[in-house]
């Protein structure tokens, strides 16, 4: 959850510790109690929501990435054998399909990597008889296909967990915002009746449903990005987090920002279509502002053919 919602949570916490120390005050009103009864429960339920949308996902995101890296270097030679088979007996069709290069096979995305060793396995079993020369066995096939399956089975427990975090999120702000209407529409008033008998409890109940003073940072991470050639800013792009779906776009002014940036070691990759993708490591804890100076390398432009 983001500093705002936590600080309001905080804000509850406190209110129920006020109500439940002063509970005296208050049990003989019916009307006031069921309120409290009622801020309590959903409370516990807030808490509950929390700690689900809160639950760490980088352990399945390690698990996925250390798999899918393997896949690809096992992908990479049964690619390769493929293509020495295609070769030999001059087809095109299986050439097409099975050729790829290192540096692409780790840019695809996941569906197109599944798509891809979909295909490369189908190939594979459709002419394993000839394969064994060129080093692709039943055994082999089988071997890739495990892997490839493992990579899936992780792929879509991380999407499930991904999904349970956001349906959490959800559920969270709308729980919240039905505790907000209690609070402001009916205790807070209940509350504030009490104040000629009860005036220290009133004010004590009062301070609590405050939110809590701490400094808002714009931002969690920041960075900037020059030419490496030139110093000048590099306009437009985007940068994203490998393994999160976490993402922002580079301004005109060469500068981008995260507000909210989860706690831990990640890996921020930044692209810009006319400069080498740069892949830069980051590790910070939660309360910690980061600013990131970078620069880029340029792609040089091919030399116009004269005419």
């Amino acid at each position: 959850m983001n500093r705002a919602s936590n600080l309001k949570l905080d804000s509850y916490l406190q209110t129920q510790e006020a109500l439940s120390q002063n509970v005296s005050i208050y049990e003989s009103n019916v009307s006031i109690k069921v309120q409290v009864d009622e801020f309590t429960f959903d409370l516990q339920g807030l808490l509950k929501l929390k700690e689900e949308a809160d639950q760490s996902i980088k352990w399945l995101i390690d698990e996925k990435n250390t798999i899918k890296k393997a896949l690809e270097l096992k992908l990479y030679s049964f690619s390769n054998a493929l293509v020495c088979y295609a070769n030999s007996v001059c087809d095109s069709e299986i050439l097409e399909k099975a050729y790829v290069s290192k540096k692409h096979l780790k840019w695809l995305s996941e569906l197109d990597l599944i798509d891809y060793y979909k295909q490369s396995i189908d190939i594979a079993k459709e002419h394993v008889t000839s394969l064994e020369p060129y080093g692709i066995s039943k055994a082999i096939v089988a071997d890739v296909e495990k892997d490839c399956k493992a990579f899936e089975q992780k792929r879509f427990k991380l999407l499930a967990l991904k999904e349970e975090k956001a349906n959490a999120k959800n559920e969270y702000k709308m729980l919240q915002k039905k505790i907000n209407q209690l609070l402001n529409g009916k205790l807070d008033h209940s509350i504030e009746n009490l104040r000629s008998l009860h005036p220290d409890f009133v004010k004590y109940y009062f301070a609590t449903r405050q939110k809590s003073k701490e400094i808002q940072h714009h931002f969690d991470v920041l960075g900037y990005l020059k030419d490496k050639a030139t110093g000048e800013p590099i306009a437009l792009g985007k940068v994203w987090v490998e393994g999160l779906d976490l993402s922002t776009h580079i301004t005109a002014k060469g500068s981008f920002r995260f507000k909210d940036f989860p706690e831990g070691e990640y890996q921020l990759i930044v692209e810009n279509i006319n400069y080498k993708s740069l892949f830069v490591p980051i590790r910070r804890y939660k309360s910690e502002q980061s600013k990131m100076y970078l620069e880029m390398e340029a792609i040089p432009l091919e030399a116009e053919a004269s005419v």
